[in-house]
């Protein structure tokens, strides 16, 4: 008899068991949908039954044209030169990564909304899991229309790497002549979208262009009076193409551009062998990525890690870079002072 009650005890433990591992997987995969599918069912039943802010016009509900950039320093520059007139919003948060996001409900929205996408182009949207075209899709914009590539018009620097050679380095923000066209561009096309305020987009595109232009000229003065073996920019990911031209610096690198392998012994051996017997003032870091690769590269060459830059993203407001310009002039500060030796 008590083996009988022992044995009914065991299946029931076995079958409460399955019951709370269905229940834990069905939980588990409920959860792990993806912000961006919620977002595409939200948007869904919202194109019934449109509000105040409709995307009908692309205007939020006191008049300001909704514009919504692929990620934060286009959106930086996109508020700088739209002002009081643009409601602007950021796809990829401030501190994420740009080649492999997950939209949020608000991002879908703000982009259904929006009367103007600012992309980067250059490749840069069609990476990772392809969430940018996947979006644009389901919100219904189209390249021309609704989406405009910031970058056109620049002179682009090719990729070297094997798989992708000849493709354009799409990190051209990290230049400060560069980022000059970035906001030309966009007054362009809010000029268009609203031309009701086109001198005031207009004034204040020329204004930012001449303060970037002002803060390229101060930092060329310095760059320009270096010795030629201390003009190499050496990085981990090759994100400072633009930023080593428009400077007469020779950019050197551990990987080119963002994939799957990323800090391989064979790119460090590589570029270790390139650079011995070079005098080697200095080498950066990119902030959000390990530096244990450059590290290792600093190891075997007689060079240290002058500090870090921020490549890919402006910080929070209260952070070391809120604003694009303030980026581009901490990036050149953080260069000059590791190849002059004034980061120690």
């Amino acid at each position: 008899m008590r083996f009988c009650y022992l044995l009914l005890l065991f299946f029931l433990f076995i079958f409460f068991f399955f019951v709370v591992v269905i229940l834990f997987v069905f939980f588990f995969f409920f959860k792990q949908k993806t912000a961006y599918e919620i977002g595409v069912r939200l948007v869904g039943s919202e194109m019934c039954i449109r509000d105040s802010n409709s995307a009908s016009d692309g205007r939020s509900s006191d008049g300001r044209l909704n514009v919504v950039s692929s990620f934060s320093i286009i959106n930086e520059i996109s508020q700088e030169v739209g002002g009081k007139y643009v409601n602007a919003h950021t796809i990829t948060a401030i501190g994420a990564d740009q080649h492999d996001y997950n939209p949020t409900p608000t991002d879908v929205k703000r982009t259904q909304d929006a009367a103007v996408v600012f992309a980067n182009g250059l490749n840069l949207e069609k990476g990772g899991s392809g969430w940018f075209d996947k979006l644009m899709k389901t919100t219904d914009k189209h390249y021309g229309k609704q989406i405009f590539n910031v970058t056109d018009g620049i002179d682009t620097i090719k990729l070297t790497t094997a798989g992708v050679a000849g493709q354009d380095n799409p990190h051209a923000w990290n230049g400060i002549l560069e980022g000059k066209t970035y906001a030309a561009n966009i007054a362009k096309v809010l000029e268009k979208k609203d031309p009701k305020h086109t001198a005031y987009y207009a004034k204040r595109a020329a204004a930012y262009e001449a303060k970037l232009q002002n803060l390229y000229e101060k930092w060329n003065a310095k760059f320009s009076t270096l010795p030629a073996d201390d003009k190499k920019l050496v990085t981990q990911e090759g994100a400072m193409a633009y930023f080593a031209r428009d400077f007469g610096l020779k950019p050197y690198f551990i990987w080119e551009i963002d994939t799957e392998s990323n800090g391989t012994p064979s790119q460090i051996r590589t570029l270790v062998e390139s650079l011995q017997g070079e005098k080697v003032p200095a080498t950066f870091v990119e902030q959000g990525e390990s530096d244990k690769p450059m590290k290792t590269v600093v190891s075997q060459i007689d060079s240290h890690i002058a500090g870090e830059l921020w490549t890919d993203s402006v910080s929070k407001k209260s952070g070391v870079v809120p604003t694009y310009y303030d980026l581009l002039n901490h990036n050149a500060e953080t260069i000059y002072n590791g190849l002059t030796g004034n980061d120690k």
